[in-house]
């Protein structure tokens, strides 16, 4: 797929519909490498990030709208099904209740879980996956279970946390919905059926994405600047 211009991302967004084929929506837009320049007004942050992005990526009625086409996906396979759709936190957390907003407009079924899974440290990922929360894999047992994740790169954290799921939930279909898919040198590990967007190798905040533990309080997503990476979260007010 061909990446897209703002404007022409813009574009694709508006035009999609129920008329879409499936195999069309269940395609990533690809963002291309060059920074946009079309930067909308209006875009709001907490003024102690002054600085702090480098480019815009995406903004949040941008994520919305694709958001709306990839629960019509999702409703189009559990129509008359309950899945659970579980929120990998905490970055996955803002997609997670627009994608549930948007279900629900749809008047799609489902239950809900949360866990916790992370294989970043700083702005690198580490390889090892953290597991835990309070997720009862009794609840997921025999059902249609979708991970929903925020950003798939290396697949790392999903390749060790599927195997789990699998053994310990013997769930009846298990599938994957990302918001963001980073392009690698080098394939993700696991493929998500799901894709919202393919971006380029950038790190990002914004969004429930974080840079340990800072910036998930900005609506948009954007890359980070050398600033944001250097910036002391202990100057910050309590």
């Amino acid at each position: 797929k061909q990446s897209q211009s703002p404007s022409a991302l813009q574009s694709s967004l508006l035009t999609m519909s129920n008329t879409d084929g499936e195999e069309d929506r269940l395609l990533p837009i690809r963002l291309p490498d060059e920074p946009r320049t079309d930067i909308p007004e209006g875009l709001v942050y907490p003024p102690e990030y002054e600085g702090h992005f480098e480019h815009l990526l995406l903004t949040k009625d941008e994520i919305i709208e694709r958001t709306r086409v990839m629960a019509m996906s999702i409703h189009n396979d559990y129509r008359g099904k309950r899945p659970v759709l579980v929120c990998v936190l905490k970055g996955a957390n803002t997609f997670y209740q627009h994608l549930l907003e948007a279900l629900q407009d749809l008047k799609q079924g489902y239950t809900t879980e949360f866990l916790r899974a992370s294989s970043y440290s700083g702005v690198s990922s580490t390889g090892t996956v953290k597991v835990g929360g309070g997720i009862k894999y009794e609840h997921l047992k025999s059902k249609h279970v979708l991970l929903v994740e925020d950003i798939v790169d290396t697949g790392t954290t999903l390749l060790h946390l599927i195997p789990i799921l699998q053994k310990d939930v013997e769930p009846m279909s298990l599938e994957v919905c990302t918001l963001l898919e980073k392009r690698l040198d080098e394939p993700p590990k696991v493929d998500a059926k799901y894709k919202g967007f393919s971006i380029p190798n950038f790190f990002i905040v914004g969004y429930g994405l974080d840079y340990n533990e800072l910036y998930r309080d900005v609506s948009d997503i954007w890359t980070i600047s050398q600033k944001g990476i250097d910036f002391d979260p202990s100057s910050l007010p309590n």
